[in-house]
């Protein structure tokens, strides 16, 4: 099977070497010739400058920067294969609203977070009802910086959170309340509130020196967290807001270690050889950019 990624920066070449750990077989678009010759170097069997070169293949990957995805889109639709976007699929919703309007062959985005099997296990656990009634849902993702930067922190970030929501929970609440750290105008931190029964907090930034990648779910019986994106398990407490810390109980649960993005490169590779469509499809990307907005607009 043949695929097409168009774009193979530091993310696209991840995408790439992904592949072709799952035996496909890649074309590479990208019209920077450093990036075409790395592309050939990791295995590519052919990287080109010419998009048309694409329209033989089964599928087609987009890795370009969030704020050409429109434009890309409204290039390949022609192509009448299927399409997997990267995250955000847009970086206003006017863009969004815009993309729905296309006239795509069936399209998903790269929520890579929902193939996660830390994230999954804990929405299981959430379902169980071991924990309880789920009270708070919170989300921690920092970093020093970044090198996406044609977005803010906020556009780059927040969406990995939302859909982590949305796996857990099956939906998305409202956003109520945030507040941001803007420099120039660009914002680098934010918090924001969701919801209230349970209520949901996602922080977010790029202001910090260490990497940190915490979800916990903490319910009326227990606790559980996933401490960051290379543990293969969770941990949990249980005991109630009165429970001592002697009293309380641990366990952990472990899961599956592979990678999510091999996990939501073989779910499309799948769906091309008629098994189940991927988990995001076009019309969540387009709420997400909704929910990314208004964020935007409450900080």
């Amino acid at each position: 099977m043949d695929i097409g990624l168009i774009g193979c920066g530091l993310w696209g070449r991840k995408i790439l070497t992904t592949l072709l750990k799952l035996s496909v077989r890649v074309i590479v678009y990208d019209i920077n010739p450093e990036h075409c010759g790395q592309a050939l170097q990791l295995g590519a069997i052919n990287a080109t400058s010419q998009l048309d070169l694409l329209k033989q293949v089964r599928g087609l990957i987009v890795a370009t920067p969030a704020t050409t995805h429109r434009a890309v889109l409204e290039q390949i639709r022609f192509f009448d294969k299927p399409i997997f976007v990267e995250k955000p699929l847009a970086t206003s919703y006017a863009d969004a609203l815009a993309i729905g309007r296309l006239a795509l062959p069936p399209t998903f985005l790269m929520h890579i977070w929902r193939y996660h099997p830390g994230i999954r296990l804990l929405g299981d656990l959430q379902r169980s009802g071991k924990l309880g009634r789920l009270l708070m849902l919170r989300t921690s993702r920092t970093n020093w910086t970044s090198p996406r930067l044609d977005a803010d922190s906020l556009w780059t970030l927040a969406p990995h959170d939302l859909t982590i929501i949305q796996q857990i929970l099956g939906y998305i609440p409202t956003p109520k309340a945030a507040v941001a750290e803007r420099h120039g105008a660009y914002i680098r931190s934010l918090t924001t509130i969701l919801g209230n029964d349970p209520g949901c907090i996602i922080d977010v930034s790029t202001r910090y020196a260490d990497k940190r990648r915490e979800v916990r779910l903490q319910g009326t019986q227990g606790v559980a967290v996933l401490a960051n994106e290379q543990t293969n398990a969770i941990d949990v407490w249980y005991g109630n807001d009165h429970t001592s810390l002697a009293e309380r109980q641990y366990e952990q649960l472990f899961f599956d270690s592979t990678p999510p993005l091999e996990l939501e490169l073989a779910a499309f590779i799948e769906y091309l050889r008629g098994g189940p469509p991927p988990l995001s499809p076009l019309a969540e990307g387009i709420d997400i950019v909704r929910l990314i907005d208004a964020i935007e607009q409450l900080a």
